[in-house]
C-alpha cells in the first residue's frame, strides 16, 4: 500500500468512527490509528488529503503576476472557499537562446471549490485582460500604457470585489488547506504582487474608467449548488 492509498483507506476509517454505531466507529477509530502509525500519518495529513488543488496559467511568463492580477485571485479566493498560491518558474531555453518562464495560480479547496475558483478566475481574467487592451490601445509610450493599463485594471478589479461577497472558511477548513498547501508545495511567502508602470504616467480617469467597465463583469458558473454564482451590475 503506498502512502496516498492509505491516506484514502485513513479517510475511510475516520468517516466511519462518526458512525451512531459504537462498534463500527470504534473499529473505524482503531483501524485508521493502526494505520498511521504504520505509514507515519497524522489526523492532519488525512484531513489534507481531502483537500483538492486546481491551476491556472497566466500571463506572466515567470514573473510575478501584476497586483491587478493577484487582487483578482485573491477576491476568487475568498468567494470560493480558497487559498491561491503562485508559482514562478524560469529557465534558459537553448533552442531560442533566451530566458523563458512559466507562471501559475493553483486555487486549494474543499469539494469542487478549487476547480470553480480557477474557472472564475479564468473568465474574469480574461474580461479584464480585453477591457484593458481597448483602455489602451490608443496610447503609444510604452511606459504610459503599461502604467495606465494597470490603473485601469485595479479599478476593474475592484468593481469585481463588490459583486463578489466573501465567504468565510471556517478554522477546520482553512487548517486543512494550510496543511495541503505546505505538504504539496512547501513553506510559501507572502506577496503584494508586482507594481507596474513606475515610469509611466497615469490619468485621473484611469481607475474610474476601470472601476466602470468591471461593473459589468459577468460570471456564469454552471455548477449547481451554492457555488452556483451570477455576477453582474445589474444584480441590485
Amino acid at each position: 500500500m503506498t502512502r496516498e492509498q492509505a491516506l484514502r483507506k485513513v479517510l475511510a476509517c475516520l468517516r466511519l468512527s462518526r458512525s451512531s454505531n459504537p462498534n463500527e466507529a470504534a473499529a473505524g477509530l482503531r483501524q485508521a490509528k493502526a494505520l498511521m502509525a504504520k505509514f507515519g500519518l497524522s489526523e492532519d495529513d488525512a484531513v489534507a488529503a481531502e483537500i483538492r488543488d486546481a491551476e491556472v496559467t497566466t500571463r506572466s511568463r515567470g514573473a510575478m503576476v501584476p497586483q491587478s492580477v493577484l487582487a483578482l485571485a485573491n477576491l476568487v479566493a475568498d468567494g470560493y472557499r480558497c487559498k491561491p498560491v503562485i508559482s514562478c518558474k524560469r529557465h534558459y531555453d537553448f533552442e531560442a537562446g533566451r530566458m523563458s518562464g512559466r507562471t501559475t495560480i493553483s486555487f486549494f479547496g474543499a469539494n469542487a471549490d478549487a476547480e470553480v475558483a480557477t474557472y472564475a478566475f479564468t473568465v474574469l481574467n480574461r474580461q479584464l485582460q480585453s477591457s484593458k487592451t481597448a483602455h489602451t490601445k490608443r496610447i503609444r509610450k510604452r511606459a504610459n500604457k503599461a502604467r495606465r493599463g494597470e490603473e485601469f485594471a485595479l479599478g476593474w478589479t475592484s468593481a469585481v470585489a463588490k459583486l463578489f461577497p466573501k465567504d468565510e472558511l471556517s478554522a477546520e477548513r482553512n487548517s486543512a488547506i494550510e496543511r495541503a498547501i505546505r505538504l504539496r508545495v512547501g513553506e510559501t511567502e507572502k506577496t503584494t504582487g508586482r507594481e507596474i508602470g513606475k515610469a509611466g504616467r497615469s490619468n485621473p480617469d484611469d481607475r474610474w474608467l476601470g472601476y466602470a467597465a468591471g461593473a459589468n463583469a459577468q460570471l456564469h458558473d454552471g455548477i449547481a449548488g451554492d457555488s452556483q454564482r451570477r455576477l453582474s451590475s445589474n444584480q441590485e
